[in-house]
């Protein structure tokens, strides 16, 4: 027996008991494994909690079995699939059959006995005799009752059913999901639909070919559209969706050579161009430049090709040229305004810009136009988090780290944090070690468990992942930030000093200046008063602006306790103007105290020249 059908046959056993969680873990193991299976699919549907879960997974499996009556019935159960005809039962065949004859053992027949025979007459007769009596009891008793009926009304009840009744279409808004988004989407996300329509003398594999293709069979479209290329070489859009076929199955080499057959067979096809540029993205050495003169060539034969205008703004976001990206986008939505990827690709953006409302705006339109778009679901968690909702941000997360393959590494860092910030610091542990055993070389998962470790007093350990952090990424300001502060946290304050020191030149901006000079002042507390204190002052020169008000207070906290002992030891070591300085101590016989040339053996060099000049 293989590794999947024993894991599978855990899941019936996981289900008999009663375990749902323990079915759920082990399908999203299956599921990782092997995408294509639709029982998987169908399977994971039965465990997940929510109803937009269940709708992705019954999709999936429809998708991968278009005959799999189960996934049929569950989507239009659920209201997202009309009914089917062919699934609806006559109602001469909804007949039960409630009564079941028994055989009887055959038995002996006892003799007649006439005695028993009449007494089985006389009670018979008395059953019927009841029987009338109850049957016209009512008649005989109706002058009686009519005076009482009008006490009674069934008005008030009939009212009362009728409003919920009447209500059911507020109530249940799942009605508009029969038409969903995303089967609209698919013939207007795809531009491309009308150089498609040209006629070919082998329609019938070309057509075949595209069914396939919707269904996600990409093996089987590529055959049907190559052996529609052997009977019309000259068509481009043959080889155009000959090179979606095969880039959307991971053939890269396959997909480019059918790109460019299509642009000699038609240096003119936009779709092309478009084409050659999302398989150089899909490459493992992506070539940007090229990859921006193809989309480029594309929008300038076509300036309707609206996908182009996508892969640019995702381009320019990726070069952090965000308004550019904005610009391409806008010009998207006049040509697709209702495509998901629309408000997704600007969510992204406007993250990128610190526009967090504007972001969640967004999000959550492209995850209510298309729930299939897994990259949407990550970006609302994200928008969610950046205003601050991190407990509402747990359900877009959890879908796409269960369903995404393979999910994008911050997802467990975003997990992770939206657990932590809802208290659950146990299940933001187990997610992020989760997440590092497999991949224990994802920067963002390690910060965060490091904080996690600090923020509960365990400073080695968190000093043990700042360091991991440091050797992932060396130049990492963050990384080298928190490693400071866990030091301090274990009193290691020289350490921590030396640590910030090293990052003082990439403290570009005011906010890492900021921070910068807050944690490098309280290292220097316990080393060097003075210099603490230039730090401390620099940190309230920055301003409330970009200093969170709680330092700032506590910046002038400390500079109270800290500058006024050694009120009289700074002039002497910062005495410029000595002309001013000498009238003042020249007259007083204070000069004569030793105390004062004492204390402070630095300072006596340029006191005593004042002191010798009377």
């Amino acid at each position: 027996m293989s590794t999947s059908d024993s894991a599978f046959e855990e899941v019936f056993r996981a289900l008999e008991e009663g375990d749902r969680q323990r079915a759920r873990d082990l399908l999203t193991r299956l599921l990782r494994r092997d995408q294509s299976n639709p029982q998987y699919w169908l399977w994971m549907s039965a465990v997940v909690e929510t109803r937009k879960e269940r709708i992705y997974c019954l999709k999936e499996a429809l998708k991968r079995d278009p005959n799999n009556q189960a996934a049929r019935r569950g989507l239009t159960l659920l209201g997202v699939l009309p009914p089917d005809p062919a699934l609806i039962v006559p109602p001469r065949l909804q007949r039960r059959q409630w009564q079941v004859k028994i055989e009887k053992p055959a038995v002996q027949r006892p003799p007649i006995s006439y005695k028993r025979l009449a007494l089985y007459g006389l009670a018979a007769a008395a059953v019927i005799a009841i029987f009338l009596l109850v049957l016209f009891a009512p008649q005989l008793l109706r002058p009686r009752e009519i005076s009482q009926r009008p006490t009674i009304s069934f008005r008030p009840v009939i009212a009362e059913t009728s409003q919920p009744t009447a209500g059911l279409p507020t109530l249940t808004p799942t009605l508009r999901l029969p038409t969903p988004p995303w089967e609209g989407l698919q013939a207007t996300y795809t531009p491309t639909a009308a150089y498609v329509r040209t006629p070919h003398a082998v329609i019938e594999a070309y057509a075949i070919g595209l069914r396939a293709f919707e269904r996600g069979e990409w093996a089987r479209a590529a055959q049907y559209f190559q052996q529609a290329i052997e009977a019309d070489s000259t068509a481009p859009d043959l080889y155009y969706w000959l090179g979606e076929a095969e880039r959307r199955s991971g053939q890269i080499g396959a997909a480019l050579n059918a790109y460019n057959q299509a642009i000699r067979a038609s240096p003119n096809f936009a779709p092309a161009f478009l084409g050659r540029a999302r398989a150089g993205l899909a490459g493992s050495n992506p070539k940007i430049e090229d990859i921006r003169k193809d989309l480029q060539t594309a929008l300038s034969l076509d300036p309707n090709l609206a996908e182009a205008y996508l892969e640019l703004a995702q381009l320019d976001l990726n070069e952090e040229r965000y308004e550019a990206a904005l610009q391409n986008l806008d010009r998207a939505a006049e040509l697709l305004p209702d495509s998901p990827l629309v408000y997704e690709y600007r969510a992204r953006v406007l993250l990128a810009q610190g526009n967090a409302e504007a972001a969640l705006a967004d999000a959550q339109r492209a995850n209510q136009l298309d729930l299939t778009l897994l990259p949407a679901y990550l970006t609302l968690g994200e928008a969610q988090q950046a205003n601050g909702l991190y407990r509402q941000s747990i359900e877009p997360l959890e879908i796409y780290e269960r369903f995404a393959q393979p999910p994008e590494p911050r997802v467990y860092a975003l997990l992770g944090k939206a657990y932590l910030e809802s208290g659950e610091e146990e299940k933001a542990l187990r997610v992020f070690d989760e997440a590092l055993r497999l991949d224990r070389l994802n920067f963002e998962v390690v910060m965060e468990r490091g904080k996690l470790y600090l923020n509960r007093g365990d400073a080695q350990a968190a000093l043990s992942d700042f360091n991991r952090a440091l050797t992932i990424r060396p130049r990492s300001f963050e990384a080298a930030l928190w490693r400071s502060r866990a030091l301090l946290a274990l009193e290691a304050y020289g350490d921590a000093y030396i640590q910030l020191n090293k990052i003082e030149g990439d403290a570009v901006s005011n906010e890492r200046k900021a921070q910068l000079y807050y944690w490098r002042a309280i290292s220097l507390e316990p080393l060097n008063v003075r210099a603490a204190i230039n730090d401390w002052q620099r940190l309230l020169e920055l301003g409330e602006e970009v200093v969170p008000a709680e330092w700032l207070e506590q910046a002038r906290r400390q500079l109270s306790v800290l500058v006024t002992p050694t009120d009289t030891p700074p002039p002497t070591r910062t005495l410029t103007p000595t002309p001013t300085r000498q009238p003042t101590r020249t007259p007083t016989p204070t000069r004569t105290p030793p105390a004062t040339r004492t204390f402070t053996p630095q300072p006596a060099s340029p006191t005593s020249p004042p002191l010798s000049t009377p």
